[in-house]
């Protein structure tokens, strides 16, 4: 009754005084704690058809986009990214990950289910890809954890921290693209009494640029007998 009355309050708020975009301050959000029309616009939204290997624009006529081509072959069955990051997008994520912004979890898990709800797939669990524990406690939270509990929510299928990290790696936007694929491998290792087998799989993280982070957390799962793993990120750059 006392959760009725309050989300009863809540619209009635909403109706009066409606919520601001996350994004921009000023306009009305498009539904509560969300962006509206006119920031989403900014945005460089990736449009089917789209690359198995990175959820990027598939650019050419061949399985994978130019710049996975450029990579071994993947180890998932297929990825997705909800917009380039550039510009408008850049700055948003950037906002929720290094800016102390962690409500743009809601918006960005908004439009990921948009995204994945016209997908004919289903998805027995997400798994966030981890932060560092010391990185966490300088940020204060973990923006893939946050984001895969909205997604988790929305899409009302299971989140769980399956994967630690068990190396400290260096901020992979600081280095070269030599060093970007080179640096995360080892970094982490599935936990203990995670039983996986036979289950599809959404492995979650904010950006992806050289896919390496994504590879080398997908590497825990080798052994795992699951069914089949798919990635999302936020901003492909």
């Amino acid at each position: 009754m006392k959760n009725r009355i309050l989300k009863s309050l809540s619209s009635g708020i909403e109706l009066v005084c409606p919520f601001p975009c996350l994004a921009c301050g000023v306009e009305p959000g498009d539904g509560k704690n969300l962006f509206c029309g006119k920031c989403l616009s900014k945005l460089s939204v990736i449009s089917p058809p789209r690359c198995p290997g990175c959820g990027g624009t598939l650019d050419g006529v061949l399985e994978y986009c130019t710049k996975c081509l450029e990579f071994e072959k993947r180890p998932w069955n297929g990825a997705f990214a909800l917009f380039n990051l550039r510009g408008a997008g850049q700055d948003l994520v950037y906002a929720f990950k290094f800016y102390g912004r962690p409500e743009m979890a809601r918006p960005f898990a908004s439009l990921a289910h948009e995204l994945l709800k016209n997908e004919d797939l289903h998805f027995d669990v997400i798994i966030p890809v981890p932060l560092h524990w010391s990185r966490c406690f300088t940020r204060g939270y973990n923006q893939a954890s946050l984001f895969c509990a909205e997604l988790s929510r929305l899409m009302e299928v299971k989140c769980v921290s399956a994967l630690r990290r068990v190396k400290r790696t260096r901020r992979q936007a600081l280095l070269d693209r030599e060093q970007r694929r080179k640096n995360p491998a080892g970094a982490f290792a599935l936990k203990n009494g995670i039983d996986l087998c036979g289950k599809t799989i959404l492995l979650v993280d904010d950006v992806m640029t050289t896919g390496a982070t994504l590879t080398a957390a997908a590497g825990t799962f080798e052994n795992a007998g699951i069914k089949a793993l798919y990635t999302l990120v936020i901003g492909r750059r």
